[in-house]
């Protein structure tokens, strides 16, 4: 990080911000989100851009700017796509997420603000959720902003969809500002579950760009943009989409060019691909009329100069006419089933604001119609009474969140603050660390947590340490008290990172079915018939819920089962067995076991969380002399001092070359080897 940076963002007199865009198709959403940071003009700000660069876009010297790797769309957003050679995604995504957690670590901001997501940019959400994971982990002052615009895309799962957004707003976020005037736009339009929002929601109006509206501006390129003639200005945003409205506007001014004297001045976007650029520009150029540009950072007062835009119906776009008054033709881009841009250019026509194409206007005899029928008309439109005022009041709306008093307590029972253990324990568990490096032999560990049926703070809050530090966990779901809510916590979870849990088998109900002795859901009490039944139950229950997300571990509740378990086990086709580890390990199954060997309780007496020094101690012993050690984690019990010293445990080992954290399905491979050493 330059020194700069450092610099900035260790100004004690100003606000810190850290603003988060990723723009994968055009680039509407940096424009946006950039005239928010030329807003903040109180503020020192550091603004993250996660799509292509885009250079002649105006930072003012309060804003500076980090590009990740970038990462972009095809039009029908089915493809991530990356712009290096050389490297995969999955490897320009590592180095994203760690790069985004070296930047919110460096700064330590006032304020998080991140643009679009949870209500879009699902498929970022291996970077998004281990940082807001980690924010909420860190108990800082950083406040969590969403900023959103008008309208939203409807999904094809469109209910599970807002029961995510629901669900991460209200763990993660301090503050919703949505960037529509709620006269023109509510986001309950697009949104349905808007009551069940816990955090605070604020309409800002619809941010607009704080250009120079001069109308000095009379060349761009070096070229004349008027010389008397009316201007017709042509643009589609970004590029990527909109061709099909470029072509048909060259050829409509070529037929319209003897009748209809005009110049017409195009933007194809910076990131229109070459070859139909190149086509354009060698069509145009065959007439003196028409100009044919990639990018301006004048476009606002260029179309105050206009006769007619015609364009596609984006935000920012509609925003410059709203802003000029200028005549208007707009075609709506609708792929990928996307009405975003159809709502907004049909309310606007209804307000007389502008005009909307339809399909068949893109003929270019069609097309020169409509701008003949335009050109014709009074100049543009009296006005408007919508709030465009939205950069400015985002502004005031940060800095009025960064003075107020923090109330992340109001989102989370359980924190990992520092406990007050004595340090000498930790002390040792460095040292001992220091030294397995040195050695450079791979320790093997892999955690298990029981008992996972409801929706509880303790278990979203073990999600947020597997998440923030990305340690993957075993998770072992009862599966006949599985309820709806806990089975979208785990797949919300899961978004980030598919290899970062094992959901496995617990049982059946973890129902004690001995009238004496031990409890015992799988004990002597039941035939062969009624285990095979019950553990059968289940797994089509975590089979049909899961899918491929199932991994075929089994746990027995209370670590305790028979023979007649194990011949059930084998029958069902399940992978692993992992319980309590015994003397002697089963090896005359198809299975593999993959027990525990380290409980971070003792439950003598009721259960009691051993002493950090007592765990340690057998932690290291165990990395000595085991192949694999697994340490048992019981989410529902573990207090707040409990989850600090895990999370210290984590950070430690996770820090360390030679450390190697496993799921089940990690594990196998490793266990069968070794099992085959001893048969």
């Amino acid at each position: 990080m330059n020194d700069e940076l450092l610099h900035r963002t260790t100004l004690a007199e100003k606000p810190r911000v850290l603003i988060y865009c990723q723009h994968v198709l055009g680039m509407g959403h940096l424009i946006r989100s950039m005239a928010i940071a030329r807003a903040l003009k109180h503020c020192a700000v550091t603004f993250i851009n996660g799509g292509e660069s885009l250079s002649g876009v105006e930072v003012p010297p309060w804003v500076s700017i980090e590009n990740l790797p970038s990462i972009s769309s095809d039009s029908e957003f089915q493809e991530l796509k990356i712009h290096g050679h050389g490297t995969t995604l999955e490897q320009v995504q590592q180095v994203r997420k760690h790069r985004l957690r070296e930047l919110y670590d460096t700064i330590h901001p006032d304020v998080m603000l991140i643009e679009l997501f949870p209500f879009g940019r699902k498929r970022f959400a291996f970077e998004l959720l281990p940082l807001l994971a980690h924010i909420r982990l860190s108990a800082s002052s950083t406040k969590v902003v969403c900023s959103l615009r008008d309208i939203l895309v409807t999904k094809p799962d469109q209910t599970r969809h807002e029961d995510w957004v629901v669900s991460l707003m209200n763990r993660y976020f301090d503050l919703l500002l949505i960037h529509s005037d709620p006269t023109f736009q509510t986001l309950d339009e697009t949104f349905s579950r808007c009551s069940d929002l816990r955090c605070a929601v604020q309409y800002t109006g619809f941010v607009t760009q704080d250009s120079n509206m001069s109308t000095d501006v009379r060349t761009t390129d070096g070229q004349p943009t008027s010389d008397g003639a009316p201007l017709i200005l042509v643009s589609v945003g970004g590029g990527r989409v909109g061709y099909e409205l470029l072509d048909s506007a060259v050829r409509a001014s070529v037929l319209l060019a003897p009748t209809v004297p005009h110049r017409m001045l195009m933007f194809t976007g910076p990131y229109m691909p070459e070859h139909q650029y190149m086509e354009l520009h060698k069509r145009a150029a065959q007439y003196a009329h028409i100009q044919v540009r990639r990018f301006t950072s004048s476009f606002e007062s260029l179309m105050q100069q206009a006769a007619l835009s015609i364009s596609m119906a984006g935000y920012n776009t509609c925003m410059n006419l709203l802003n000029t008054g200028t005549r208007a033709l707009v075609w709506p881009f609708t792929g990928h089933k996307n009405d975003e841009q159809t709502i907004r250019a049909r309310k606007l026509e209804q307000r007389g604001l502008l005009t909307m194409l339809e399909p068949s206007d893109l003929r270019p005899e069609r097309l020169a119609e409509k701008i003949t029928v335009s050109l014709s008309s009074p100049q543009g439109h009296a006005g408007h009474s919508i709030n465009t005022h939205g950069g400015r009041e985002t502004a005031m709306a940060i800095e009025r969140l960064v003075t107020q008093p923090h109330n992340r307590t109001t989102r989370t029972t359980v924190a990992s603050v520092p406990g007050n253990q004595p340090d000498h324990w930790l002390t040792e568990f460095k040292q001992f660390l220091d030294a397995k490096e040195a050695e450079r032999r791979p320790l093997h560990l892999f955690l298990r947590d029981d008992d996972v049926d409801e929706e509880e703070d303790s278990l979203k809050h073990l999600l947020d340490l597997a998440l923030a530090r990305g340690v993957p966990m075993n998770l072992e779901i009862i599966p006949g008290r599985l309820t709806p809510a806990c089975t979208a916590t785990l797949k919300n979870a899961l978004r980030a990172d598919h290899a970062l849990l094992s959901l496995d088998q617990h049982g059946w109900m973890h129902s004690n079915h001995e009238t004496e002795g031990r409890k015992c859901e799988f004990g002597r009490s039941r035939s062969f018939t009624q285990q095979l039944n019950d553990i059968a139950q289940g797994k089509a229950i975590l089979e049909a819920t899961f899918e491929e997300l199932f991994f075929p571990a089994f746990t027995p509740p209370w670590n305790r089962c028979t023979t007649d378990t194990y011949r059930a086990l084998d029958e069902l086709g399940f992978q692993v067995l992992s319980k309590d580890r015994g003397k002697d390990r089963l090896t005359e199954y198809r299975f593999s076991e993959v027990s525990t060997t380290l409980d971070l309780y003792t439950w003598k007496a009721g259960a009691r969380m051993k002493s950090a020094h007592e765990i340690v101690r057998e932690l290291m012993g165990q990395l000595d002399r085991l192949p694999v050690v697994g340490l048992l984690l019981h989410h529902k019990i573990m207090t707040a001092e409990a989850f600090s010293f895990l999370d210290q445990i984590l950070g430690e080992l996770r820090h360390r070359s030679v450390v190697r954290f496993h799921t089940f399905r990690t594990l196998l491979p490793l266990s069968q080897e070794s099992q085959a050493v001893a048969r």
